[in-house]
C-alpha cells in the first residue's frame, strides 16, 4: 500500500515550494498530480514530468484514475505527496473513493468572493462547505502554505469566512 505522506491542494500544483519546502518536510520520494485537465493535455504534463527534481517520481493521473490507482493498490511503497489543484477537485475525488485521513490546503488563490484567512490563504464559501463536509466525514483538514507557517485549524478559518460574510 502506498505510503501517503501528504495529500496537498495548490493551485500550483508542483512548483518551487512544493518541490524544495514539503517534499524534505514529508520526505517523500514521489509526487503523484491528481488533475483531469492536465492528464488530458499530453504538452503540458510533459513541461511539469521535465521540471522534477533529481531522484523523484512524478506521475500525472485524472482524478477517477487516481482513485482507481489508490483502490487497486498500484502506488505499492512510494512515499508520497499527493497534489490536487482546488478544493472542487479533491471533494470530487474522495466521493468516488478516495481514501484520505488528513488533507493539507495550501494555496487557492485569491478571488472576489473569498476571504482572506491569513496573509496568503484565501477561502469561498463553497470551498468552506466542501472541506467541512470531508471534515465531517472523518478527514483531518488543515490549513498552511509553507512548513514555516502555523498550521490553521478548518475550524478556525470558518469562523472568519463565517464572520466576513456576515459582516
Amino acid at each position: 500500500m502506498a505510503d501517503v505522506r501528504l495529500v496537498r491542494v495548490d493551485f500550483r500544483l508542483m512548483h518551487g515550494q512544493v518541490v524544495t519546502a514539503w517534499l524534505k518536510q514529508v520526505s517523500a520520494d514521489a509526487i503523484l498530480i491528481v488533475d483531469d485537465k492536465l492528464a488530458s493535455d499530453k504538452f503540458l504534463a510533459q513541461v511539469f514530468l521535465m521540471a522534477k527534481p533529481p531522484g523523484v517520481k512524478v506521475a500525472i493521473r485524472s482524478i477517477e484514475k487516481a482513485v482507481a490507482a489508490f483502490q487497486n493498490d498500484s502506488f505499492k511503497s512510494e512515499k508520497m505527496l499527493v497534489l490536487f489543484k482546488s478544493v472542487e477537485s479533491v471533494k470530487r475525488a474522495f466521493d468516488l473513493g478516495l481514501p484520505l485521513e488528513k488533507l493539507q490546503v495550501g494555496g487557492l488563490g485569491n478571488g472576489t468572493d473569498k476571504v482572506m484567512i491569513s496573509k496568503e490563504l484565501a477561502l469561498n464559501e463553497t470551498e468552506l462547505e466542501a472541506l467541512l463536509d470531508m471534515q465531517s466525514k472523518g478527514v483531518a483538514v488543515t490549513l498552511q502554505m509553507t512548513p514555516r507557517d502555523g498550521v490553521i485549524a478548518l475550524d478556525d478559518a470558518a469562523r472568519m469566512v463565517r464572520e466576513r460574510g456576515n459582516a
